[in-house]
């Protein structure tokens, strides 16, 4: 604690008493100088999720169901998550769009991604969660094959995934892939295999920070219309752009207008800071706390490139580097978010990118 009168006489601390106390009188008889409160303003909050559209709140199920489904090797299992407690108008719909969601290393448990997986099952998806990896001792050349084995288990006729009664997947539609990390690799080869393996033909692929291990030789089998998005987290210091170079070099035989390399940027406007690392995909961030950057970015993208790929809408929020592609929302005080950068070639390093790789 500061004593205000050490190394002076009582006649000076008297005299300086009695001239801070006049300073005080005049400030508050005035009023303090322009802007000298300015500091005192409360801090920009970060946007909320939107009511609506890609990444938005406009549920028409209120629930969710799941079954897990195990076997002894243990890098087979699965979970499938199902649309329940229909709110939307006219009657439930007995099948529903597919979205397998592709985890990271050692995210072999759905509760990394829960907020995420709930979003796509109450916006009316099911999502088939492979578990390929049970712990780092299990070979990543095996990863691809394991998830490939578990979604033609849960496909297969009068699968345990998915009994009578229940939400069924809609496979004529295709399906989306959604992966994190190396989740990215997985999500790649099945999306090349689909027709050796009689899966269903993958019609949109959102690779959120993917990692650049065992991609397949030859990305071919991925149809030239299959929506893609690679995303790399500006401070995303576990792989960086490693990834998105590599898938992108590999599918050039798909065209720039059905596909996006996107830069996710940090955010440190107001509070709580958006931040662009490696874990923006999943749960356990932050105190689990999801954010702009999920809801405007993520989220918006997977939900619009499974509606791009599917059914032809909302191909402006997942591609084209229109500004509904790349808006994240604004602060409270209107200032807009950072948006996404978008290219159509591998683009160099932003000044200042704390990305692996550059």
């Amino acid at each position: 604690m500061l004593n205000p009168t050490r190394g002076t006489t009582p006649k000076t601390a008297s005299r300086r008493t009695s001239i801070l106390t006049l300073i005080i009188a005049v400030v508050m008889l005035i009023g303090p100088a322009p802007g000298a409160l300015a500091g005192l303003a409360a801090e920009a909050t970060p946007p909320t999720q939107p009511a609506s559209g890609p990444g938005g709140a406009d549920y028409q199920w209120s629930a969710s169901t799941v079954r897990y489904i195990t076997f002894t090797d243990r890098t087979k299992d699965y979970w499938v998550f199902g649309p329940s407690a229909w709110q939307g108008s006219g009657p439930a719909p007995s099948a529903a769009p597919l979205v397998v969601l592709l985890h990271g290393w050692l995210g072999d448990d759905p509760k990394w991604y829960e907020d995420w997986i709930t979003h796509l099952v109450r916006k009316g998806n099911v999502v088939i969660f492979p578990r390929y990896q049970t712990s780092a001792l299990t070979p990543p050349r095996n990863f691809t094959s394991n998830a490939i084995y578990s979604l033609k288990h849960a496909l297969a006729p009068s699968s345990p995934a998915f009994p009578a009664g229940s939400v069924q997947p809609d496979t004529t539609l295709g399906m989306t892939l959604i992966a994190h990390s190396y989740g990215g690799p997985v999500s790649a080869n099945i999306a090349a295999r689909w027709s050796a393996e009689s899966l269903p033909q993958p019609k949109a692929i959102l690779f959120a920070e993917p990692h650049n291990g065992t991609i397949d030789p030859s990305l071919a089998g991925i149809p030239a219309t299959t929506k893609i998005g690679c995303l790399v987290g500006d401070v995303d210091t576990i792989v960086g752009r490693a990834g998105c170079d590599a898938l992108w070099d590999l599918t050039g035989h798909v065209p720039v207008t059905n596909r996006n390399y996107l830069w996710m940027f940090n955010d440190t406007h107001g509070s709580p800071d958006l931040i662009a690392d490696h874990r923006v995909p999943t749960s356990n961030r932050d105190g689990g706390v999801v954010n702009a950057l999920d809801w405007y970015g993520i989220w918006k993208l997977g939900d619009a490139l499974r509606n791009c790929g599917f059914f032809g809408t909302d191909c402006d929020y997942a591609l084209g580097n229109t500004a509904r592609q790349t808006s994240l929302g604004a602060w409270s005080d209107g200032v807009p978010v950072r948006p996404l950068s978008v290219s159509t070639t591998k683009p160099p390093c932003p000044p200042g990118s704390g990305a692996k790789g550059c």
